[in-house]
């Protein structure tokens, strides 16, 4: 018999056990004084619920197995807003409005770049049936207050829209998370390679305006004077993006107490599942991001249920890794 550890895959015991238990507790507090009701989907799904609204974007991270009781096919979740999406599609369809909250382990098919580690106690909350403006502002004033209760020094809420990025390469062949992972990477140099290699494809049709944009998005220098800037040059589409972008910012501006908002077009969400206002959040000292929310209204409809929907999450030992501050 081997007792090896499961590579990506840790235990968690005596200090380490407990900080994640009170900071769980601290968040869940906060969750539940905003009127958000806890909910504990099982760690196992059957793979079509987890691909619903999301398809190819989370199959990769999908650990599917061959269930022994004759159940089928079943997978371990690696992210819980499809399972969220399931619940309220069809256990709670007599609300209208959900305000749901979670917390609990998910685990990857590979590592993401934390670590090297496979798994995550995933925390957040969805806030179903609040459309526009004012879903987007109470999920994002929802996830500064939790920076605040952990006492992250300089919290910043970076905001931006992937509607933005679709609008610019709507005429490209390159497929959409190519395009979202070069922005990721931040590099100017980067992107121009792969606009480069989109140039070499007869069915690339993108304007100059587009190229252009997308060069200034990877270089971290489209914030809301530029993203006004570009209104009325380069499509319909972003126009109506960066619309909605400047609402939220415009209602939020002044309700983030202790909370830096920045725009940034170029935030992209972990999930390609989105569909609006994106957002992550970050502190100083801490070099990624501490949470990701944003829209993903196609996700419901996807799930039998179509209402709009936005939410945010974030992996808590990420945050205690983070070195923050955990008081009994």
């Amino acid at each position: 018999m081997s007792h090896r550890p499961i590579l990506g895959l840790e235990d968690a015991f005596g200090t380490r056990a407990r900080d994640l238990r009170l900071m769980q507790g601290k968040l869940l507090n906060v969750f539940d004084a905003a009127g958000f009701a806890e909910v504990i989907p099982p760690v196992l799904e059957r793979p079509e619920t987890l691909k619903s609204g999301a398809g190819r974007f989370l199959a990769d991270q999908t650990v599917v197995f061959s269930d022994p009781a004759d159940a089928g096919l079943l997978a371990v979740r690696p992210d819980m807003t499809p399972q969220i999406a399931r619940i309220a599609a069809t256990r709670l369809l007599s609300q209208d409005i959900l305000r749901l909250c979670y917390s609990g382990t998910v685990i990857l098919a590979r590592p993401e770049s934390r670590h090297g580690s496979r798994q995550q106690w995933q925390t957040g909350v969805e806030c179903l049936g609040v459309a526009g403006v004012d879903g987007d502002v109470e999920v994002m004033r929802l996830a500064a207050q939790c920076m605040q209760a952990a006492s992250f020094e300089m919290p910043v809420l970076q905001i931006g829209h992937i509607g933005l990025l679709k609008s610019l390469v709507m005429e490209s062949a390159i497929p959409l998370e190519r395009w979202t992972e070069m922005l990721s990477r931040r590099s100017p140099d980067d992107m121009a390679g792969l606009i480069e290699d989109g140039k070499l494809a007869e069915d690339n049709k993108l304007a100059d305006s587009c190229r252009d944009a997308l060069l200034v998005m990877a270089s971290g220098k489209a914030d809301a004077a530029w993203l006004h800037g570009r209104i009325g040059k380069i499509n319909a589409e972003f126009d109506a993006a960066a619309a909605d972008l400047q609402a939220v910012v415009g209602q939020l501006d002044n309700e983030l107490n202790g909370v830096a908002l920045q725009v940034d077009a170029a935030v992209m969400p972990r999930f390609l599942y989105h569909s609006g206002v994106v957002f992550a959040g970050f502190a100083q000292g801490v070099p990624y991001a501490l949470l990701h929310g944003g829209r993903y209204d196609a996700m419901m409809a996807a799930h039998g249920r179509d209402m709009p929907a936005t939410g945010f999450s974030l992996d808590l030992w990420a945050w205690l890794d983070s070195g923050v501050r955990v008081e009994g």
